[in-house]
């Protein structure tokens, strides 16, 4: 029985663990535990070196100079776990915090970097370096109790409103994150500290956390005078300062490079994370309209056109999105590595506008149907009002017909604050039974508009009512501002402001996504840049350009409220479906067969189409298979020449997999017998062609005589 037997576990857990790999005498190498002493035996393949070769002990030395780390080719299921609490986060913060003016969509974005640049400066450390061991658990730990904190502060996280204690813990919260990864990285420095190369790197690593604990730390006593402060600012600047310098310092060293780990893998998987938080919002957003559409009125058997058409538009886009975004993947281990950071950075903002942009999508469903809902409201009373005016009236008469609809209709759908609207109600009913009945026959123009305003007020309130069943709030008021007479009218014009904000950042959303997935698609693809190509490349950036130029409509926001005919795009039901529909023509591009003739080229740059004519005969043969060797020589005198220049090694260079002993000398002994039997061969039948043609001509000589 093995000790592996012995073992309660499916994997033996080690104190402390490694990536490190060591060159062992035969020229392959294992994983170690720098920690733990190890004896591990090699039965197959083994062969001691030669110690009169020069060449096998530099290669030796210059193994033992530049650690090297072990690459695993799939994300974790620790990394998985931690994937899940960002997901969590995410889901909370977009379910809470309500984005209804300026001030609010800044704060999203703000707790949306914050968020981002810890999940990421945690991730960079895992890809490389982290292996399964008790001090990396209790490290993940200590990083899931951020993530913790990061829920508990995002249900109050408002820099507008501060409260001292939530934005203290922030601060405190973001120190012991960054203390944590300077302690990690401090651990890989002591494991490589035999190495002569790598060590400098990764100590300025661990000094940057440990910096950047620092000044959290110390921002944290700036909240401690019970006031607000802007002092927060620091938190973004300081999250975006680290994730740029920690992808600087991946080009300069090989060892905190991020060649050959899955990194690209992680950011997929976020994507993904961010995309499903989408449908969630769509799914929340349909039980909202379900809800209304047959359990509040049942005059509605079932959803209009255009809802219908909003909800498969809506979920067209997350799975257009989904398509577009994996579709125009390519290999990260193509990139280069100054192209790999760009890559990489690129998804912060990408990933901000891409949750925006599924909150402002879902977002037009829920107007869509709360429209529906007030105008009909506002129709039963139109009409109830006609009906009345149309007999004999008498004030107390158009009274009684509006209380009949607003009454039960309150009490379907809660008002915000139902004592003060019951209250003012109430009021203005008062208000109208009051007029004089002469006013009904001869009407004067001050009762006239005093009536129309107490109707306006009645009306927006039952249209506040329907907001505030969909969960759609007013800003918050100032405390110490005075209340304006018509309060309701008031509420409905702030609500309709945020619908006009909804409408900005979700045209400027969804042209900021397209134009990120292109870039990150041109960073991604290093070849095959054709005319043809180049072509659909400036289709999509054209398409996100018009998208975001969509905006400049809401930028008067007095025509919008005068309803004037330029602005009628802002609340109709087209909105989603132009978004939708340019996503979907992009798509189509892209899966275009690509023509052939004119739009191949012939560019002899890298990355670039060649027309090779495949044709009969040893002659077309061997014209393919030289101009296919050429190109591959030249894309490998590429690759070398940006690994000289980056001070690089391959992509594969962190996972090496042991030579069997003998092959290199078997394989050119191989191919050194395989192109003598050819030669052989050719020899052999040219000498028969030449005795046929030789036989045949002396039987035609003989014929002739």
């Amino acid at each position: 029985m093995s000790h592996h037997d012995l073992d309660y576990t499916g994997q033996r857990l080690q104190l402390v663990g490694s990536r490190i790999v060591e060159p062992s005498e035969c020229g392959s190498g294992h994983r170690v535990m720098p920690m733990r002493h190890q004896h591990h035996h090699h039965h197959h393949h083994q062969r001691t070196p030669s110690r009169d070769s020069d060449d096998g002990q530099l290669d030796k030395q210059q193994s033992r100079d530049t650690p090297e780390f072990f690459k695993n080719e799939a994300a974790t299921n620790f990394e998985l776990f931690y994937d899940l609490w960002f997901v969590a986060n995410l889901n909370v913060f977009t379910s809470i915090h309500d984005i209804s003016d300026l001030a609010q969509f800044n704060s999203f974005i703000g707790y949306m970097v914050l968020l981002w640049t810890t999940w990421l400066l945690t991730t960079l450390y895992d890809v490389r370096f982290t292996a399964d061991s008790v001090w990396e658990r209790c490290c993940k730990a200590i990083h899931l109790g951020v993530m913790i904190g990061f829920a508990e502060i995002g249900t109050n996280f408002d820099p507008n409103d501060q409260i001292v204690s939530v934005f203290r813990t922030m601060s405190l919260f973001l120190a012991v994150s960054r203390f944590i990864l300077a302690l990690q990285y401090g651990m890989v420095l002591f494991q490589i500290r035999k190495y002569a190369d790598g060590k400098r790197p990764m100590a300025f690593t661990a000094v940057l956390h440990l910096c950047a604990a620092a000044i959290y730390l110390g921002v944290s006593f700036r909240y401690d005078m019970g006031r607000s402060s802007r002092v927060f600012l620091v938190w973004y600047i300081g999250g975006v300062v680290e994730m740029a310098l920690h992808l600087s310092f991946s080009q300069l060293s090989h060892v905190l490079t991020f060649l050959g780990t899955h990194l690209g893998e992680r950011l997929n998987l976020l994507t993904l994370v961010i995309l499903g938080e989408g449908c969630i919002i769509l799914a929340k957003s349909i039980t909202l309209v379900v809800k209304d559409t047959f359990v509040k009125d049942v005059n509605f058997t079932m959803w209009s056109p255009e809802i219908i058409g909003l909800v498969t538009a809506s979920t067209a886009l997350i799975y257009i999105i989904f398509q577009l975004y994996f579709d125009w993947m390519h290999d990260e281990h193509s990139m280069s590595k100054r192209y790999q950071v760009w890559w990489t950075s690129l998804h912060l903002p990408f990933h901000i506008a891409l949750t925006l942009l599924l909150e402002g999508a879902n977002q037009c469903i829920v107007w869509a149907r709360v429209y529906e809902s007030a105008t009909a409201a506002v129709e039963k009373v139109v009409k109830a009002a006609e009906e009345v005016l149309a007999d004999d009236p008498t004030s107390q008469k158009v009274s009684d017909s509006i209380k009949d609809i607003i009454e039960p209709f309150l009490q379907k759908y809660q008002p915000l604050d139902p004592l003060e609207a019951w209250e003012s109600v109430r009021d203005l009913l008062g208000e109208i039974a009051s007029i004089p009945d002469s006013f009904w026959k001869d009407p004067d123009e001050s009762t006239k508009e005093h009536f129309d305003a107490d109707t306006t007020e009645l009306l927006n309130t039952m249209v506040n009512a329907v907001y505030n069943a969909f969960e759609i709030a007013p800003p918050e008021e100032d405390k110490d501002a005075t209340q304006p007479e018509f309060q309701q009218s008031e509420i409905a014009m702030s609500i309709v402001r945020r619908f006009i904000l909804i409408y900005i950042y979700l045209f400027a959303c969804a042209g900021i996504v397209l134009l990120m997935m292109t870039i990150m698609h041109v960073i991604s693809k290093r070849r095959g840049w054709t005319p043809f190509n180049i072509f659909r490349t400036v289709v999509c950036i054209v398409t996100s350009i018009v998208l975001a130029l969509l905006t400049v409509i809401a930028s008067n926001e007095d025509a919008v409220f005068r309803d004037e005919n330029y602005t009628s795009f802002i609340g109709s039901v087209w909105m989603l479906p132009t978004i939708t529909i340019s996503y979907f023509a992009v798509l189509v591009l892209t899966h275009l067969p690509h023509p052939s003739g004119w739009c191949m080229g012939h560019l002899r740059r890298r990355g670039s189409y060649k027309e090779v004519e495949a044709g009969g005969g040893r002659k077309e043969a061997a014209h393919e298979s030289h101009v296919l060797t050429e190109m591959a020589k030249r894309n490998h005198h590429i690759e070398d020449y940006e690994d000289r220049r980056t001070g690089y090694s391959p992509v594969d260079s962190g996972v090496r997999s042991p030579p069997l002993a003998g092959y290199e000398e078997h394989r050119h002994e191989r191919s050194r017998s395989d192109r003598s039997r050819s030669r052989r061969h050719s020899r052999h039948s040219h000498d028969r062609r030449r005795s046929s043609g030789a036989r045949h001509t002396t039987e035609y000589r003989g014929a002739s005589h």
